[in-house]
């Protein structure tokens, strides 16, 4: 993982043979100079500390200190050890004390290095190991949490602190259970059984929910002899998504007309209006279903509608946002898990899968579902069972499920991103929703509708729009769709002044390049307008009104500025043409 640190190696040395006498060794030894005589897979490797060895044996060879088989120096492969690898330095003897010598595969002599150095240079790799590793842990966003094989804290990170409350102080040293369940812990789960363990949703405690990503740490005899842990904490994203969800149910259990729950769905023209239409047509069935438009469409509106409209209208309406939730979390959301797989509790946790039993699950971008939850959920539909994460017992539930999807799923199927047998499943019957740029002469009723929804939220009297803010929403093209619009027309009501809406209160984008309605131009009429005060035939005139009403999206004052006349004249205008 790291580059070595240079060895310390002594490279000047002088090659003698093995008949070589203690004399001529002790000429080197005294000019300050290091000998080296190889004998089979040893060396003698002599220093002038040696010198003391042969001041009694002047006339001796070096073969006469077969005797002593002490003084032959160990010799490791250098190469090994360049790289890192110090596996070699285990096979030294353990009572040796001479200087081991380095050579390369090919028996070439590199140089050699004192004990002392060697540990020395052991002890600050391993320093140095320990200084990156600590860097690292402080430097991840996750919390960091490494134990040995007996379960003690050797590594703590800041935000492990943070995230659970625990001070270092408090931890490194001290058995983990200490602070956590043992039956709850996945560090200690993954050290029993050996296994890694990637994204998987994981409570250690109540309060906290995590995504554990967790390996055993395995010596090189691959004995575990320790385990490292990195936690993401999410518990603020699943308390988000619990209250979105809350929320959302909420807000239309509010709103739900038992009468005539499609009422609540605005729209006049003709792609709506079959929308609905096979909406309605399909709201007894049991079969799934498959909404299919551009985000902010209404998608989730047009199924908590079709869920009120069902048999199922007393039973839960439950909301799955696929694209909101992290990966690992999914399964154990949508699936639920087993009492100890991951928590410790006898029960376990239903998922919305079960939540939903007898009533509908809608599941918002469908298409970013990892492919082996499709391959479950596809399963889930076929069985109307669910097995519970870390389970294998199939639990029945009769849930109906409305899928959303903003992409095109069979092109996904044909280039192999999402599953043949879950689209399948899924596409019984689809509805498609239009953009709102597809549909304007929806707008009016909409923003009238959102206008006395957030004039009740905030406590305000309900406006009045000015005809250009009318103009302007009929002039955009809405990317954010429905969303966008019902964000605009918020924002306009909390900057409305005097009971009144008008261009200043709209996004700086809005009122780009928007149509200004001059306030003189009933006094100054252009040409065309002209035409109408003149009437040259009703044909003529009918067809100036009816123009100036599709343009301002039938909003009357809006039409009457733009043709130049007052309102008044308007009504009377299309009372006599019998318009409207």
């Amino acid at each position: 993982m790291f580059n070595a640190e240079q060895l310390p190696i002594h490279r000047q040395m002088h090659m003698l043979p093995l008949h070589s006498t203690i004399c001529d060794i002790a000429a080197y030894l005294r000019r300050d100079a290091a000998v080296c005589i190889l004998k089979d897979n040893s060396a003698y490797l002599f220093t002038s500390g040696d010198l003391w060895l042969f001041e009694q044996r002047q006339d001796t060879t070096i073969d006469d200190l077969a005797c002593c088989p002490n003084l032959l120096s160990p010799v490791l492969p250098h190469s090994e050890v360049a790289a890192g690898n110090y596996e070699s330095f285990m096979q030294l003897p353990a009572a040796t004390q001479r200087p081991v010598v380095f050579r390369e595969a090919d028996g070439t002599l590199v140089g050699y290095s004192f004990m002392a150095e060697l540990l020395t240079f052991v002890y600050k790799e391993r320093q140095r190991l320990a200084s990156y590793f600590f860097t690292l842990a402080e430097t991840v966003t996750d919390a960091v949490t490494v134990v040995d094989q007996s379960g003690t804290v050797i590594c703590w990170n800041t935000v492990a602190e943070e995230t659970y409350g625990i001070d270092k102080k408090d931890i490194l040293g001290r058995r983990i259970g200490e602070h956590f369940q043992p039956e709850a812990l996945m560090v200690l789960r993954m050290l029993d059984e050996g296994r890694m363990i990637r994204n998987t949703y994981h409570r250690p405690r109540p309060g906290n929910h995590v995504l554990v990503n967790a390996s055993p740490v395995v010596d090189d005899s691959g004995h575990i002899i320790g385990g490292i842990a990195t936690e993401q904490d999410i518990t603020q994203l699943v308390r988000l998504n619990d209250e979105l969800s809350s929320t959302h149910m909420a807000r239309f259990d509010e709103q739900a007309s038992h009468e005539d729950p499609f009422s609540f769905i605005k729209g006049k023209g003709e792609l709506i209006g079959n929308a609905i239409r096979l909406a309605r047509k399909v709201a007894g069935a049991e079969n799934p279903l498959l909404l299919i438009g551009e985000a902010g469409v209404g998608k989730e509106q047009l199924a908590q509608v079709i869920h009120q409209a069902s048999p199922r209208a007393d039973k839960p309406f439950i909301t799955l946002h696929c694209g909101s939730i992290p990966a690992g979390l999914l399964e154990t959301e949508l699936f639920g898990f087993q009492g100890g797989a991951f928590s410790g509790n006898q029960t376990g946790s239903a998922g919305k899968l079960e939540l939903a039993d007898q009533g509908t699950l809608f599941l918002n971008e469908i298409d970013r579902l990892p492919p082996d939850i499709q391959a479950k959920l596809a399963q889930s539909i076929q069985t109307q069972t669910v097995v519970r994460t870390g389970g294998t017992a199939p639990i029945p539930v009769h849930a109906r499920i409305i899928a959303a999807t903003d992409r095109d799923l069979h092109k996904l199927v044909e280039k192999q991103l999402f599953r043949s047998d879950l689209y399948y499943a899924l596409s019984v019957i689809s509805i498609a929703l239009p953009a709102l740029r597809e549909r304007k002469e929806d707008i009016p009723s909409l923003v009238q509708t959102f206008v006395r929804q957030f004039a009740l939220q905030y406590q305000k009297p309900i406006p009045q729009l000015e005809p250009e803010v009318m103009l302007a929403f009929a002039n955009y093209d809405w990317p954010g769709n429905i969303n966008e619009l019902m964000s605009v027309v918020e924002r306009c009501l909390i900057l409305s002044e005097n009971e009144r809406i008008a261009m200043t209160s709209l996004p700086a984008h809005l009122q780009k390049e928007q149509p200004h309605l001059d306030k003189t131009r009933a006094e100054q009429p252009d040409p065309q307008l002209r035409i109408l005060k003149t009437r040259n035939t009703e044909e003529e005139e009918k067809s100036l009104i009816e123009d100036a009403l599709a343009k301002t999206l039938g909003n009357k004052s809006a039409a009457a500025k733009l043709l130049g006349i007052s309102r008044g004249t308007l009504y009377n205008k299309m009372k006599e043409l019998h318009l409207g």
